[in-house]
């Protein structure tokens, strides 16, 4: 799928469920934090960040990702 860049599927494929959902809610937070402050650079950092992880776990449950378990791609 062209709709995740390989950052995020190799996030998705070496990072286990829980770990990349525990940091997409220590992300989120931090972008929270980070939106109080009103620092537009540091605002675009944390959004980055967040949404890396976001997209990490939408990938895990797309067909794509199923069909690489199926080829040898191992699941952590």
């Amino acid at each position: 799928m062209s709709f995740f860049n390989n950052c995020q599927k190799k996030l998705a494929n070496k990072t286990s469920y829980s770990n990349l959902k525990n940091a997409y809610e220590l992300s989120e937070q931090r972008l929270r934090n980070v939106a109080k402050t009103g620092n537009e650079r540091a605002l675009k950092k944390a959004m980055s960040e967040h949404r890396c992880y976001e997209y990490a776990l939408l990938y895990k449950n797309t067909p794509a990702y199923k069909k690489n378990l199926t080829k040898g791609g191992r699941r952590k």
